[in-house]
């Protein structure tokens, strides 16, 4: 066992040393507070204070880890080892940096808090981000970090082991915000969307809407019966996630109450692991609507639903998880940006979120997806799963997760061919 020491033992320390010692590296760790413990310790042993006690193995510490509350923090990025790094400290450290406050600094999403980076709708612009600035936004950097981290103790510490790494995973979600895109819609939506396609000149939509609603062709987003040929040579198993709500002023929904929707969520929870895709009104305003929404999924597949997404966030990701723990969820996968490929907590490994306007972990795992849809489509280019599984075959640590997120209409089964959906089966096998 590795006893660590601190001059004060925080509710921050306890989180970040368990997170990286325990649920990261698979080592078993103690803290303590009193200098007598830790001298008498025979085994590993590490300091975690402003200056060594003596010639131990020691890791000069930041402020941010004994602190409390928002502050300001002054940041300069430097490279270290090839890699970012930022709170600089002792150079005489085995590592010149603390990763640990470092590490907190991104997995609780410190700069996500701070009214400056916020944009007049009150949410948080990712381009102002540290990783989008400085350049790191595709590195896992907590992971990496981490992995070097024990490499250096490997060394110093004979019973420490060298790290063997087994076999990271990919992951896959399917989004279905909507089951259909032309059937079973209203006579009012499917008018609206009728008379904007001629608004717009856009014949060929308005061919496709007719050519479905006359059953001429199957509706392109109802391409449940395909996912079997989409991962006959796959060994993921998807997690999907429905949204399931009526229409709202924030959205249109297919009625809760469609038959055939009902069908689809029956027969894909018989397959797949099934999570609730919160609709904009019950993450606006969960007192309104996620009760409902949860209640009448559960009611529908008669399992108790404990995953949740949301695609795009509009509000901060502390009070959206203080929510989804309220109302008993326990994984959470809105942990990325909608637009933008890369780790929005710097990091691939799940977590569990630490709540910095209670100081305290809550209990909700979050899991890192490093890319959704829209910012998959963006580049247009097939080269976009080259990237990813770049990024994939670099992830240090087996703990490591690359995670991401397609919707319904995306595993169209006449999109086979195409060099997007062509790339996205090569990555999945």
């Amino acid at each position: 066992m590795l006893l660590v020491y601190t001059h004060k033992i925080t509710p921050r320390i306890t989180y970040i040393f368990k997170h990286i010692f325990e649920n990261m590296l698979e080592l078993t760790f103690s803290l303590t507070s009193a200098v007598e413990v830790f001298v008498a310790h025979s085994g590993p042993k590490m300091s975690y204070t402003d200056k060594p006690l003596g010639d131990e193995f020691n890791m000069t510490s930041h402020s941010l880890l004994f602190e409390r509350g928002i502050i300001d923090q002054d940041l300069t990025v430097y490279d270290w080892q090839g890699i970012p790094a930022f709170y600089k400290t002792n150079v005489k450290s085995p590592i010149p940096f603390d990763i640990f406050a470092a590490s907190f600094f991104l997995l609780s999403r410190y700069e996500e808090s701070s009214l400056k980076l916020k944009t007049s709708s009150e949410f948080f612009d990712p381009s102002q981000s540290l990783a989008f600035k400085e350049g790191f936004l595709d590195m896992p950097l907590v992971d990496l970090w981490v992995f070097k981290l024990y490499g250096i103790m490997s060394e110093y510490f004979t019973e420490i082991q060298p790290y063997k790494k087994k076999v990271c995973k990919k992951e896959l979600i399917i989004d279905v915000p909507l089951a259909f895109k032309y059937c079973h819609r209203s006579f009012l939506i499917s008018l609206e969307t009728f008379l904007k396609s001629i608004w717009k000149l856009n014949f060929l939509k308005i061919f496709n809407q007719l050519s479905v609603l006359f059953r001429l062709e199957d509706d392109p987003y109802d391409s449940f019966d395909s996912w079997g040929i989409w991962f006959k040579n796959s060994n993921l198993l998807p997690k999907v996630f429905f949204r399931f709500t009526n229409s709202s002023a924030y959205e249109y929904s297919i009625s809760i109450f469609n038959r055939r929707l009902q069908s689809i969520i029956k027969k894909t929870g018989d397959n797949y692991k099934l999570g609730l895709l919160l609709s904009v009104k019950s993450h606006l305003k969960p007192e309104l609507g996620l009760s409902e929404e949860k209640k009448s999924f559960q009611g529908l597949t008669h399992r108790q639903v404990k995953m949740s997404r949301i695609p795009k966030t509009f509000r901060q990701l502390s009070s959206i998880y203080t929510d989804l723990v309220d109302f008993e969820f326990l994984d959470d996968y809105s942990m990325g940006y909608s637009n933008k490929i890369g780790f929005r907590a710097s990091t691939s490994a799940p977590f569990y979120f630490y709540d910095l306007a209670n100081e305290f972990q809550l209990p909700l795992k979050v899991h890192p997806v490093v890319a959704s849809e829209p910012a998959l489509r963006e580049g247009k280019s097939s080269k976009v799963f080259s990237n990813l599984e770049y990024i994939f075959n670099s992830l240090p640590l087996t703990y490591s997760r690359l995670t991401i997120a397609v919707t319904n209409g995306f595993l169209n089964p006449k999109k086979q061919k195409l060099p997007l959906q062509k790339s996205f089966k090569d990555y999945i096998k």
